[in-house]
């Protein structure tokens, strides 16, 4: 059975994600919007360094696809954090399991604010890669 394969730890955050819940960190610890918004949607599995959790949830620090100027892979890490992703994902030859909530349907925080979100993953923990524009975020609302 699935459950007997993980740890207490990674099942918390996978009935947190499938719930839509988060831990709620206080603004007044992050450095930027982006950093407050991560740190209330993201950490809980991604872990506030951006690591993840092994085998369940994938690290967007040196996540190549996180990371990544082409606009192809742009457009599939947009719609992953926009529409939620489920299935297994492989990042640098590890495999992970876990499920991703949509964070950025409409009516749960902004463009603005999930611009922010995305830039602060981009830039974190070593990432060196270029801002999205609202134009990249639009296209990959369309493209469900």
């Amino acid at each position: 059975m699935f459950i007997r394969n993980i740890k207490m730890t990674e099942l918390a955050c996978f009935v947190l994600a499938g719930m839509g819940l988060s831990l709620m960190t206080p603004p007044a610890q992050a450095d930027s919007r982006g950093e407050a918004l991560y740190l209330q949607y993201c950490s809980v599995c991604h872990q506030p360094d951006g690591k993840g959790v092994p085998g369940f949830f994938p690290p967007l620090a040196g996540n190549p696809l996180v990371a990544s100027d082409d606009p192809a892979k742009i457009q599939v890490f947009l719609k992953r954090v926009v529409f939620g992703h489920h299935g297994g994902l492989i990042v640098k030859g590890h495999v992970y399991s876990g499920t991703m909530p949509p964070i950025g349907y409409h009516g749960r925080i902004n463009d603005s604010e999930l611009l922010d979100l995305i830039n602060y993953q981009r830039e974190a923990w070593g990432n060196n890669a270029s801002p999205i524009s609202p134009t990249d975020l639009a296209k990959a609302r369309e493209q469900k």
